[in-house]
């Protein structure tokens, strides 16, 4: 599990409420209230960007961030700034409520009927590579 601090959590939500504000159709980060619940599980999925998205905190101002500091930062420590996009956007797709708003589902399970043949199979488009023959070689066989 990754270490963050309640100061750490909240400087970053202040910085990702100007990164992602608020709009009448979609809540700011800190007004969906499951942003540091989903954080956190943001960083034990990819805990490599835990040491990058600290340093983009420590770089930045809490109370006077704007995106310009972005630019700063980006020039200052790129991996800092890849950490702190991709942990921000991250972390806020993940809220129910946004894949809601956005009307993402979520990974969906497709199924495939093997017996179904698709138009460009009955149409004849693969005709000529069944009239040719197989013509893959076993690299094994061309060892001997």
């Amino acid at each position: 599990m990754i270490d963050l601090d309640q100061r750490l959590i909240s400087h970053l939500a202040n910085i990702a409420d100007v990164m992602l504000p608020e709009t009448p159709q979609m809540p700011s980060v800190s007004g969906t209230g499951s942003f540091e619940a989903s954080l956190l599980k943001v960083l034990d999925s990819r805990p490599d960007l835990a040491k990058g998205l600290k340093t983009a905190i420590a770089l930045l101002p809490n109370e006077t961030f704007q995106l310009t500091d972005l630019d700063e930062l980006l020039n200052k420590d790129p991996e800092a700034y890849t950490a702190l996009t991709t942990v921000v956007a991250a972390s806020y797709y993940r809220v129910k409520e946004v894949k809601v708003r956005i009307g993402y589902p979520g990974q969906v399970p497709k199924t495939y009927d093997p017996y179904a043949y698709v138009e460009w199979v009955q149409e004849g488009l693969l005709d000529p590579v069944v009239e040719r023959g197989q013509i893959w070689k076993d690299p094994r066989e061309e060892i001997k």
